[in-house]
């Protein structure tokens, strides 16, 4: 059997004892080797095409968990764990996959309150400061983690600590000068050499990154929203990257 999913193509299913999906191998290594092993030359480094292309790929995974793998016709999810680190590569169009749903949460429904994690819920530097301080979780977790991919993606900067050995994590650092002056000297480096980055993109997905790390869930967009603004504010690398890949997340919830 082989199907095509948001994580990848989906090879074979196992139900024996804990019971296993089988993916495609996904040669690019993750986005997070990507963005920090460039510099020490162990990844090539990503243009500003293809994260854009990622990040609305991502975006694209997360609505369709959201919203039931499309038009609600399967369990809404919340993923959990949005970071670098679970989202795979291709390795050939550095089109991504959103991988890793050992913290998900099943059923969520934005007409009821959301319910209580029974489990830690987000990585260093993506979890959710309303989650770290109640324990609720919502689709919106999902969007604050997503908001320090954006800011992750367009400053080359780890979610987590910095150089300087300060502990502060890239909200800390960054959203102040973004909220101030937009996006201007904080884009990373390393494209000002490499074919560049479209400045007009880089602050509109840097200001939506506000938007999605907003200190109450319900100030922050919802990921429908999110990824609209990212197919209209990073249309022109969107196109030059290709298009990214379709999400048939029903078929999977289908046999989980």
């Amino acid at each position: 059997m082989e199907m095509e999913t948001w994580s990848g193509k989906l090879m074979t299913v196992t139900v024996e004892e804990e019971g296993a999906l089988v993916l495609e191998y996904l040669a690019g290594g993750t986005l997070a080797d990507a963005l920090h092993g460039a510099t020490a030359g162990s990844a090539p480094l990503l243009s500003w095409p293809q994260r854009m292309r990622i990040l609305h790929d991502v975006a694209c995974a997360l609505e369709h968990l959201h919203d039931g793998g499309g038009g609600g016709t399967s369990t809404a999810v919340v993923h959990g764990d949005v970071s670098a680190s679970n989202v795979l590569l291709d390795g050939a169009g550095a089109g991504a996959r959103l991988c890793d749903l050992g913290s998900a949460c099943e059923g969520f429904s934005a007409a009821v309150a959301p319910a209580r994690a029974a489990v830690a819920v987000g990585s260093p530097g993506y979890a959710d400061p309303f989650f770290l301080r109640t324990g609720i979780v919502s689709s919106k977790s999902d969007v604050y983690g997503f908001g320090v991919l954006l800011l992750e993606a367009v400053t080359g900067l780890p979610a987590a600590g910095d150089a300087s050995g300060s502990g502060e994590n890239l909200t800390a650092r960054i959203l102040p000068r973004v909220r101030a002056r937009g996006v201007a000297g904080l884009v990373d480096g390393r494209l000002i050499g490499d074919g560049g980055y479209d400045e007009e993109e880089a602050d509109d997905v840097a200001r939506l990154a506000v938007e999605c790390v907003a200190a109450q869930p319900g100030l922050r967009p919802s990921m429908a929203q999110v990824r609209a603004a990212i197919a209209e504010k990073a249309a022109r690398s969107i196109a030059k990257a290709g298009y990214g890949h379709h999400i048939q997340l029903s078929k999977l919830l289908e046999l989980t």
